[in-house]
C-alpha cells in the first residue's frame, strides 16, 4: 500500500454529513491521513506545511471556498491539490471533470498521473479559483444566513434575490490597463466556463490562458438579477448568453470602483464591500496551482455520456431557466 494522502477537513462542516462523504470515507479510510482544521487560515497554514514537507498531493474536502483555502497554501509549490467535492455547488470540481460528490472519481484522480496547472487571480490580494462577482449576486450571498440556507436550500437564493431586486444597485466602473472604462450594475469574472452548478457562462474560458473572461452587465431591473441567480443555482449543462445588456471582455487585469458600497464574492463566498473612493485591483499571480484531474474518460458512466450528448445539450439550451 502506498503512502496515505493527507486530507484537510473541517470536522464540524455540515457538508461532510449532507453529501454522503463521511459514509464514503469510512470505506476508504486506508487511503487518507486525516488533518483536522479549525478555520480558513488554519487550512491554508497546514496545506503550506504539508507542501514544505514534500507531499506530492494534499487533498481538501469541501466546497469551492474550502478548496481555495487549501490552494492558497499550495500555489507555486510542487504539491498538487486533490479535490474531494462535498460542498453545495462544487463548481471548480465540475470544471475539472471530477464532478460534484463523485468521490470515487476524485480518489482516482488523486492517485493518477494527470495534473492541470491553474492560473490564480486575486482581488486586492485575495485569491479565487473559479469566479468573482461584483454587485447583486454578491449582495444575495451577503444576505443569505446559514439558517436560511439550511432551511430552504437553493430556494434561499430566490427569496433573497427578490429582496435584492428591490434595491438600487450602485454603478460600477471597470478600468482596463489601456484606460478603457466599462460601466455596469453587475460584473462577473470567470477563470473557467462555469458559473454556478453546471451552467456555462463563458464558452471560451480556460484555466491556463492567463486571462479572465468578464461580463459587464448594465441593466437595473429584476430580469438580469434573476438571470444571474438562475445561473448560480442551475444544475443543467447549458451554454447561457446572459442578457442583451452585456459587454464581454477577456482581460489580464483591471481595477474596479463604485459610486456606493459594492459587495463582492469570490468562489461563491461573500468577500467584502468596496467603499466609494476605494478601488479593487484584479491581478494574476506569477505562480500557478497544480491540481489533480481525472485521466480522459476515467470514471465516466453511461449516464455521464448521455448528459454530454450534443442533442441533449442543444435541447437544454432552448429551455429558459425558470425559478
Amino acid at each position: 500500500m502506498g503512502a496515505r494522502i493527507p486530507l484537510l477537513i473541517n470536522p464540524k462542516a455540515g457538508s461532510l454529513f449532507r453529501s454522503g462523504f463521511k459514509k464514503w470515507l469510512r470505506n476508504h479510510r486506508e487511503e487518507f491521513r486525516l488533518v483536522p482544521t479549525r478555520s480558513a487560515a488554519d487550512l491554508t497554514e497546514k496545506a503550506a506545511k504539508l507542501a514544505a514537507k514534500g507531499e506530492a498531493v494534499v487533498a481538501a474536502a469541501g466546497g469551492d471556498g474550502t478548496l481555495m483555502g487549501a490552494a492558497a497554501g499550495l500555489i507555486g509549490t510542487g504539491t498538487a491539490l486533490g479535490i474531494v467535492p462535498c460542498g453545495t455547488m462544487n463548481v471548480f470540481a465540475r470544471e475539472l471533470g471530477i464532478g460534484s460528490r463523485r468521490f470515487d472519481r476524485a480518489l482516482a484522480a488523486m492517485k493518477g498521473d494527470e495534473t492541470q496547472e491553474v492560473d490564480i487571480f486575486t482581488v486586492n490580494g485575495k485569491p479565487f479559483l473559479q469566479m468573482a462577482g461584483f454587485g447583486p449576486d454578491a449582495r444575495v450571498i451577503e444576505l443569505i444566513t446559514p439558517l436560511l440556507k439550511k432551511r430552504m436550500g437553493a430556494a434561499a437564493h430566490v427569496v433573497t434575490g427578490i429582496k435584492v431586486a428591490l434595491e438600487a444597485p450602485p454603478m460600477i466602473t471597470m478600468t482596463l490597463p489601456d484606460g478603457e472604462q466599462l460601466r455596469g450594475t453587475q460584473i462577473i469574472m470567470g477563470n473557467g466556463k462555469r458559473y454556478g452548478g453546471e451552467a456555462h457562462l463563458f464558452a471560451d474560458a480556460a484555466f491556463d490562458d492567463g486571462r479572465l473572461d468578464t461580463a459587464v452587465i448594465n441593466q437595473e431591473n429584476i430580469a438580469v438579477l434573476f438571470e444571474v441567480l438562475g445561473l448560480m443555482v442551475s444544475r443543467g449543462a447549458t451554454q447561457h448568453n446572459i442578457s442583451d445588456f452585456t459587454t464581454l471582455r477577456s482581460i489580464k487585469s483591471c481595477t474596479i470602483t463604485a459610486e456606493a458600497p459594492l459587495p463582492y464574492q469570490l468562489d461563491g463566498d461573500y468577500a467584502g464591500s468596496l467603499q466609494p473612493g476605494e478601488e479593487l485591483r484584479i491581478e494574476r499571480l506569477a505562480h500557478k496551482l497544480k491540481v489533480k484531474i481525472p485521466a480522459a474518460g476515467e470514471g465516466i458512466t453511461p449516464f455521464d455520456r448521455l448528459l454530454a450528448h450534443p442533442l441533449l445539450n442543444t435541447l437544454r439550451g432552448k429551455i429558459n431557466l425558470v425559478l
